[in-house]
């Protein structure tokens, strides 16, 4: 179900660099939310994060520190904000 859901939703194929091992893992479906929204104690806000989702079966962990690639374009992931042990999302910065 994981695959298909990818495969509907997925915006790219891209690559995950890990910030720990520096292990390069290729051909990751991924779901991009540039316009992601955080709770806060003011209620909810867009930020400047980039949400990307992933198949925790095509990386088995994502880190703060790691780098997901997407064609030119790196994203710095600085948090988990969500994990179901099936999707991951992280919040990421795009590198510059």
């Amino acid at each position: 179900m994981d695959e298909q859901i990818m495969s509907s939703l997925g915006d790219a194929v891209g690559q995950y660099l890990d910030g720990v091992s520096g292990r390069l893992h290729c051909g990751i479906e991924l779901i991009i939310d540039r316009n992601l929204q955080q709770s806060g104690p003011d209620g909810v806000f867009l930020t400047d994060a980039v949400g990307i989702t992933c198949r925790r079966a095509a990386l088995g962990c994502v880190a703060r520190g790691g780098v997901f690639i997407v064609g030119p374009t790196r994203y710095l992931v600085e948090e988990i904000i969500a994990d179901d042990g099936h999707m991951v999302t992280a919040a990421c910065q795009v590198q510059p």
